[in-house]
């Protein structure tokens, strides 16, 4: 029976019109494509989970110094690319011993900290993001082109009436289900588009929070040593250096 059914799906694909063939053809260009981006996200998405885990096991309780200092595995992770930002633009001799950052440039300099890793987050997310509204713009055009191939499936089968002067069930029936056709073939690619764009844009979703919420207690982190570093410079020894 499924044989069956499949080989009378099949008969009325190939019995489609020439505009209906078309639309036909759309569509499985737009479901091929949305496939490859479903599970190539998937893939990525489940490798990032899994390296997040190894990041966070490897910076443990470390200090915000000796995070930036560690040699973090899955170089391409965000949270990696996050730290060697951030790294990068305090420079090698932020936390020296001769360091001579003054407290009048502290706020301007974790100011600075925060618009680049505002930046390298909207990069990230940016990065993460392309070829997920694909998905969306194909949820929203599927039904849409299988709508517009049956509403001229149906039209045709109207002017067959006319032509024939009949409006027999043996007349309209076939032209009907070939309509048809491309209406189930929209609905087909469209909900996988349409779950699948709702799924990653939650993960998404929680690895923004995820990810802003990490750079903004490392710089605080920071914040807090290299002001406590300040302290110490300032500190009187008692020793007289002559």
């Amino acid at each position: 029976m499924t044989g069956s059914m499949f080989g009378n799906i099949w008969r009325m694909v190939m019995a489609t019109g020439l505009f209906g063939k078309f639309i036909l053809l759309v569509l499985f260009i737009l479901s091929g494509y949305s496939w490859g981006i479903i599970i190539s996200k998937w893939r990525r998405f489940n490798r990032l989970s899994k390296d997040s885990i190894k990041i966070k096991k490897a910076i443990g309780n470390h200090r915000g110094v000796e995070i930036l200092r560690l040699n973090l595995p899955s170089r391409d992770h965000p949270i990696v690319r996050l730290v060697e930002a951030i790294r990068h633009e305090l420079g090698p001799g932020a936390f020296s011993a001769g360091s001579t950052t003054r407290e009048s440039d502290l706020n301007s300099l974790f100011e600075a900290l925060s618009q680049r890793a505002e930046v390298v987050v909207e990069e990230v997310l940016g990065s993460e993001e392309r070829r997920v509204d694909f998905l969306a713009m194909t949820a929203s055009v599927s039904p849409f082109l299988g709508l517009l191939g049956t509403v001229w499936g149906i039209t045709q089968s109207f002017w067959e009436i006319g032509q024939q002067s009949s409006a027999n069930i043996a007349v309209v029936a076939p032209g009907l289900a070939e309509a048809l056709i491309t209406t189930i073939a929209g609905l087909l690619v469209a909900i996988p588009a349409v779950i699948a764009f709702n799924l990653f844009t939650g993960r998404l979703r929680e690895f923004a929070g995820e990810l802003s919420g990490f750079s903004k207690r490392l710089i605080t982190q920071l914040k807090r040593e290299i002001s406590h570093n300040i302290d110490i410079k300032r500190r009187p020894t008692g020793i007289d250096p002559r």
